[in-house]
């Protein structure tokens, strides 16, 4: 779709300083899908209105401080939202009241991206199904705690796709219905059928790459716009949506160039349009089953489409393993048996304001369960982080620590473990067992794991040497002295970010060896020139 023909968001706002910002803003959250115009008030925004109707241009929605007043009534097919301090509701069927008063966070004034964000998803999704247009929006149906219906919505959440979640409460087996916004309806989809049908993975051109990245979190989607950008052909294997684990972080706040932080999606939504940029094949929903050395020099990846049978492999003359880590599972009984009904590891944003009224579960103790602790809170009822530790300060940052003293329904139960996860089919209760041995059982529907990592290499199948807790070694660690920095022990192999034996886990060190490995990409590449392509027929920004 050319640019000039994407639907436009209007931003009109007297305020020059404040419209630019704004428009940063959602034009960094719909950039794929919409084009955001800024105008001085709703009088100029009454002018391009009708010069855009005139060139058949849709304007979806109109963002002002001005009450609209009779402009919704002359352009009805355009949703209106108002921003206002002191909101209290809808002002009308077609007018969003969204409160613009910092305080109403409790998190110190992120509030209003918050809430314009999600008044923005609801109004776009409205107006697209009432088009009935080619966007990648979807209504999904089916019942709260159904596994499928959370795996569904998950990755719908961190693909960055707009969606309106339908609760079937009255109906427990109820299959998950995905409403594209064509009308077509999918029932009980994979999630590579979701991703297909949704025009997420374009059809790869290649059959063999000058490098093939095996993960699309940030390590990944780093080496990949690192790599393209010399030159070379590169195709990303990503089992699931772009970002990995850092991909469902609520907020990043000591990533360097964001002063007041961006949450993990929306810093892999732009990695991502920048590797699409350099030309990096996007392949999602394909998860990684073997690599298999070729006597060539090259190296075959294998995979499976996620959720189906289907197998397909690609082939490269260097590889690069950025699988980052898994969440550790917890012990306690129960947990399987209730998995993605009621207990879940990590914590979807998109799951959030399901919890509205109710008392959320966590267990962890590092920065990720403390930044999902604070989403969270501005949803649920109360919040409990529940902590083995005595000491919070010990494994998260101070910042966060402060924040969650002074957050409001946000209770931390120091020393203290899930020592079982009750209920049937779903989540119903949690039996808490103290460091002095005292128990307790305490109602609950939703429990959210965030307890660290561990390495995502059982797929490898000992193609690779790793160190005794599963991270691929590397350098002199893996090959031998004639190793370049960050290769494995399979030559032309090598391996960034979390995955990594020795690596800081970290999202900025992740990004930073994926700029590394590109250089070493190049020394390879001159030391192997016969198996890549002439440098330049691809990528460059």
């Amino acid at each position: 779709m050319a640019e000039t023909a994407l639907p436009v968001i209007l931003l009109a706002d007297p305020d020059p300083l404040r419209r630019h910002e704004t428009a940063e803003l959602v034009q960094g959250w719909y950039r794929t899908s919409f084009r955001v115009l800024q105008v001085g008030g709703l009088t100029e925004a009454e002018r391009v209105l009708h010069a855009l109707a005139g060139r058949d241009v849709p304007v979806c929605a109109v963002v002002t401080d001005e009450h609209p007043g009779a402009y919704p009534e002359r352009h009805p097919a355009t949703r209106w939202l108002l921003l206002t301090e002191g909101a209290t509701g809808p002002s009308g069927p077609s007018v969003t009241v969204v409160d613009r008063t910092p305080a109403a966070a409790p998190d110190g004034g992120t509030g209003l991206p918050e809430r314009l964000r999600a008044a923005l998803d609801d109004s776009l999704c409205t107006w697209n199904a009432a088009r009935r247009g080619d966007l990648p929006t979807a209504e999904v149906r089916g019942h709260r705690f159904s596994p499928a219906a959370y795996a569904v919505r998950d990755f719908l959440g961190r693909s960055d796709v707009l969606f309106r979640w339908v609760p079937q409460e009255e109906l427990p087996d109820a299959p998950v219905t995905v409403r594209l916004g064509d009308g077509t309806e999918l029932v009980d989809p994979s999630i590579s059928e979701l991703a297909d049908r949704l025009g997420l993975i374009r059809p790869a051109e290649h059959e063999h790459y000058d490098v093939a990245v095996i993960g699309g979190g940030p390590g990944g989607l780093s080496t990949a716009v690192y790599a393209a950008a010399e030159g070379m052909s590169v195709v990303v294997i990503e089992d699931d949506a772009p970002g990995g684990q850092a991909g469902s972080t609520s907020r990043i706040e000591n990533y360097l160039g964001f002063p007041v932080g961006l949450t993990g999606g929306d810093l892999a939504q732009r990695a991502l349009q920048q590797a699409r940029r350099v030309r990096v094949e996007w392949q999602p929903t394909r998860v990684a089953t073997r690599l298999i050395p070729a006597q060539s020099g090259d190296h075959t990846v294998e995979f499976v489409k996620a959720g189906t049978a289907e197998t397909a492999s690609v082939s490269a003359a260097a590889v690069v393993v950025a699988t980052g880590v898994e969440w550790n599972r917890l012990a306690s009984p129960g947990t399987e048996r209730l998995l993605n009904s009621g207990v879940y590891y990590g914590a979807s944003l998109s799951d959030a304001p399901s919890t509205v009224g109710e008392d959320v579960y966590m267990v962890g103790a590092g920065n990720s369960a403390g930044q999902a602790a604070l989403y969270f809170a501005r949803y649920a009822r109360s919040v409990t982080l529940v902590v083995r530790g005595t000491d919070l300060g010990a494994s998260m940052s101070n910042y966060l620590v402060q924040r969650i003293e002074r957050t409001p329904g946000l209770n931390v139960l120091l020393g203290t473990e899930v020592a079982e996860c009750l209920g049937g089919t779903t989540l119903t209760g949690l039996r808490l067992r103290e460091r002095t041995g005292g128990e307790r059982t305490v109602p609950a529907r939703c429990l959210y794991v965030l307890i660290g990592g561990r390495p995502s290499t059982d797929w490898l199948g000992g193609a690779l040497d790793l160190d005794d807790r599963g991270y691929v070694l590397t350098g002199t660690g893996g090959v031998g002295r004639d190793a370049l920095p960050m290769e494995t022990s399979l030559p032309g192999v090598f391996a960034v970010g979390d995955v990594r034996a020795g690596s800081v886990k970290r999202v900025g060190a992740a990004v930073g060896e994926g700029a590394a490995v590109a250089h070493y990409l190049i020394e390879y590449r001159r030391r192997h020139s016969g198996r890549f392509r002439e440098a330049g027929a691809f990528g460059g920004f």
